[in-house]
C-alpha cells in the first residue's frame, strides 16, 4: 500500500513540475497564449483561466490517475516498460483532451474566416499546433516518468 501512495506522491510532484510551465507561459504575455487561443477560443477572460489554471490541474490529475493505475504492476515490469506505460497513459489522454477541446470550440465558436477556401488551412494549422503542444507535453511526461518510476522502484526495493 505504501508503494502505491509513494508513486502517486511522486506523480503529483512531477505533474506540478510539468504543469508549472503553462501558467508561466500563459501569464507572461508571450505568443504561447496566441497559439492556445488558436486551438480554442474561450474569450479573452476565460483563456488565461483555462490554460493557466484548469488545464494544469487536469495534467496533475492525469499524472496522479495514471500513477495509481500502474502502481499495481510496478514490481512485475521492467523500468522502461513502466516508464513507457506511464508516459503513454498520460500523453494519449492529453492528446485526446486537446482534440476534444478543439472540436468543441470549433463547433461552439464557429470558424471565423473570411473565405470558405481558408477553412482547411485554419483546421490544418490548429491541428499542427495541437500536435506540437502534444509533442512538448509527451517529452516532458516521458522525462518525468523516468524520474517517477526510478524513485518509486528505489523505495520499494
Amino acid at each position: 500500500m505504501e508503494s502505491k501512495t509513494n508513486i502517486q506522491k511522486h506523480a503529483i510532484i512531477a505533474g506540478l513540475f510539468v504543469s508549472s510551465f503553462f501558467p508561466l507561459l500563459i501569464f507572461s504575455k508571450s505568443l504561447f497564449i496566441d497559439l492556445c487561443i488558436q486551438i480554442c477560443d474561450f474569450g479573452l477572460f476565460w483563456n488565461p483561466i483555462f490554460w493557466g489554471i484548469l488545464f494544469p490541474l487536469f495534467i496533475i490529475f492525469l499524472f496522479w490517475n495514471t500513477a495509481k493505475k500502474i502502481s499495481f504492476s510496478l514490481n512485475q515490469i521492467s523500468y522502461f516498460k513502466a516508464c513507457s506505460q506511464f508516459s503513454f497513459g498520460v500523453s494519449s489522454k492529453i492528446i485526446i483532451a486537446l482534440f476534444t477541446i478543439y472540436t468543441i470550440a470549433l463547433f461552439t465558436n464557429g470558424i471565423s474566416v473570411v473565405l470558405r477556401s481558408q477553412i482547411p488551412y485554419v483546421i490544418l494549422y490548429s491541428l499542427l499546433m495541437i500536435l506540437f503542444l502534444s509533442f512538448v507535453l509527451m517529452f516532458l511526461t516521458f522525462l518525468s516518468s523516468l524520474i517517477i518510476v526510478k524513485a518509486s522502484q528505489n523505495r520499494q526495493s
